[in-house]
């Protein structure tokens, strides 16, 4: 049987992060200015609202805006200009 689920992913974020049910590893995070959150191993980030700073080592960087998404592997941390409301997929090992 198909089916249809509406998820507003901006709204269901407004607790701070959503878990997609049925989804393991993706949620929707919202960040808030001046909270920088790290980020260890692989990512892949999408970016609903807002503007958002994934600082690289040796001082990369990449500024994504809404609907850009990167993959991103080792250390690293994400970084908001404002508020901004992301979707994150963490892979299994």
């Amino acid at each position: 049987m198909n089916r249809a689920v509406h998820l507003p992913l901006i709204r269901l974020a407004e607790g701070g992060r959503f878990d997609l049910p049925g989804w393991p590893g993706l949620e929707v995070l919202r960040l808030g200015a001046g909270s920088p959150r790290e980020g260890p191993g692989r990512r892949l980030y999408v970016v609903l609202a807002g503007e958002l700073l994934v600082d690289l080592p040796d001082g990369r960087y990449l500024h994504l805006r809404p609907g850009e998404g990167a993959e991103v592997e080792g250390a690293h941390a994400l970084s908001p200009v404002g508020e901004a409301v992301v979707l994150e997929w963490k892979p299994s090992p």
